[in-house]
């Protein structure tokens, strides 16, 4: 089959909200975007380097045996698609959680439903036929006290009136099904179709997401949501059954969902963790690239492999990037990798908690420059907003002395060389001098790399010094900002060039409550502005996951991820 040509929105129109086709009141956005490529960076997290991928996430992705390309011209071949408009809407409306207590029910397709687990028509993951589910297909998937461990192929081209959604279905409590790559086995009808490669791909994740061999080159999975479920164990510390019946064991860049191409998947309500990426989406090639990635409503930690840079909580490289309302904590104590890796186009990151890693937000270049994503008018330029960013050395995994990074780390010919716009954002930041001499906020590669601040707080407990920047780039204090006293623009060393171009008072506390939400009296009250071509702030993070609308109380937005209390 080959894949829908992208859908035309509007300027400044919201993105148009598409049912799902179930008989619960739920809905997917369905947003324009394209492709994109990715090789994982060699060590350090975003130290830039030369030479090629890792041996771990997308190793064997040039290497991959499929069908030889189709060389005659298609007018839906995915490489021929043209880069997102310019008046692509975009980013799309926010969406609050369909149940603020994480509870789910059952769903009803309007394709086939499958249900699986206790007192259900199917017991186990392995009798439901994955390689076959269409458009409008649900699969419940119910609490057990068991995990279900079985590793799944999904080739499924949903649509978007009718995606593919694989449903947790929540016990009494609101616990989801756990699903464990810990001696999982293979899904029975992969096994017996050959689904996977054992070289290359058996080993790379629990859900697995690609086409199968028998499918038109070019063809990839589409429109499926993944909500829900826990989702732990695809480690290298653990083994499965293959599709042979031999045993493997799963690769270091392993992850909870593995996806070498899809175009639009959301991933919602889910826990992650425990695995080596939690979540990984590449592209292959302009051919097999990747589009339309919604991160929404998860809690997303401790995933890592100890001693190694490569692995990450998310590591997303597809045109068009949302991540919202999730907590993104730290990985194992001792893995080295970023709380969040992407390398997107027109990546937003909002109205999240994110816990600090080695990064805590790692925004860079598309390997290999594939042109449907470095083509994307919006590729120069990521968002930023709404989040609660903590960076606290106390806490038991690596925190980090460069948190902020944007713009590059590989190859300086596909660089973002635009703005990271960053505003209403809560950063603090605490350790001493014995743990950390200095940390910088924003690191940047070139001077081509501009980072616009405005609205947000700047909060430094510890006695380490609270640098600007690092390397190079442009920061900008537009509007208004806070920020703790004794900070410092840079090293004497580095190029970066600070502006400060609005208000920065600095001043020795916040007045931020223990939940870091402002007091009365509280700095910043009152003082952020809205401008009117960027995203609106009109919701704020809620815990454990999830967000919930932004009331304003006084004259005008509070600096910062959250309203007066």
């Amino acid at each position: 089959m080959s894949p829908s040509r992208p859908t035309s929105f509007r300027p400044n129109a919201l993105p148009r909200v598409l049912a799902l086709g179930l008989s619960a009141s739920l809905s997917l956005l369905t947003l324009p975007g394209h492709a994109q490529r990715v090789i994982v960076p060699s060590s350090n997290s975003g130290v830039q380097t030369t030479g090629g991928p890792s041996s771990e996430s997308g190793q064997f992705l040039g290497d991959l045996a499929a069908p030889a390309p189709d060389t005659a011209a298609s007018p839906g071949k995915p490489g021929d698609a043209p880069p997102p408009a310019a008046d692509t809407a975009w980013p799309p409306a926010p969406r609050e959680p369909v149940s603020a207590d994480g509870c789910s029910k059952p769903l009803t397709g309007s394709g086939t439903t499958y249900h699986v687990g206790p007192g259900q028509t199917l017991t186990e993951l392995t009798d439901v036929p994955w390689l076959s589910l269409r458009a409008g297909d649900v699969v419940n998937i119910y609490h057990r006290t068991e995990p279900y461990r079985t590793k799944i192929g999904l080739r499924a081209q949903g649509t978007a009136d009718a995606p593919v959604v694989i449903h947790g279905v929540t016990d009494a409590k609101c616990n989801r099904p756990v699903l464990s790559g810990q001696n999982a086995v293979t899904a029975r009808d992969a096994a017996a179709a050959g689904f996977f490669s054992k070289q290359y791909s058996e080993s790379l994740g629990l859900i697995f997401i690609y086409k199968s061999r028998d499918q038109a080159w070019g063809s990839r999975p589409k429109h499926i949501r993944i909500e829900n479920l826990k989702i732990t164990g695809a480690h290298k510390d653990h083994r499965y059954t293959a599709q042979d019946g031999s045993t493997g064991t799963f690769s270091g860049g392993a992850a909870g969902i593995y996806a070498i191409v899809v175009e639009d998947l959301a991933v919602e309500n889910c826990e992650i963790t425990r695995n080596g990426n939690g979540i990984f989406v590449n592209s292959k090639s302009e051919d097999e690239a990747s589009r339309n990635v919604f991160i929404r409503h998860n809690r997303i930690w401790d995933n890592g492999n100890v001693g190694s840079w490569f692995e990450h909580n998310l590591y997303v490289q597809t045109a068009r990037a949302l991540y919202e309302g999730n907590y993104i904590g730290q990985l194992v104590p001792g893995a080295k990798g970023s709380s969040m890796k992407d390398r997107s186009s027109a990546t937003v990151v909002r109205f999240n908690h994110i816990v600090a890693a080695a990064r805590a937000i790692d925004l860079v270049e598309i390997e290999g420059g594939v042109k449907q994503i470095l083509k994307d008018p919006l590729y120069p330029q990521a968002w930023v907003y709404g989040n609660l960013i903590v960076n606290d050395f106390r806490n038991p995994g690596h925190a980090s002395v460069k948190l902020i990074h944007w713009g590059g780390d590989n190859d300086e010919r596909y660089f973002r060389q635009g703005t990271l716009h960053f505003y209403n954002n809560t950063v603090l930041h605490n350790s001493t001098q014995a743990q950390a001499w200095y940390m910088a906020l924003f690191d940047m590669p070139t001077a081509q790399q501009k980072v616009d601040a405005r609205s947000n707080l700047f909060i430094n407990q510890g006695t380490t010094q609270m640098r600007i920047g690092h390397e190079a780039g442009t920061i900008e204090f537009n509007g208004s900002n806070w920020i703790s006293r004794d900070w410092a623009e840079a090293a004497p060393t580095s190029s970066v060039k600070v502006a400060v171009k609005g208000k920065l008072p600095s001043q020795p506390a916040a007045g931020l409550g223990p939940d870091l939400r402002p007091r009365p009296g509280a700095a910043g009250t009152d003082l952020a502005d809205s401008p009117a071509d960027l995203p609106p702030v009109g919701y704020q993070f809620a815990e454990p996951a999830g967000i919930v609308k932004r009331p304003v109380a006084g004259r005008g937005p509070d600096l910062g991820a959250f309203e007066l209390k």
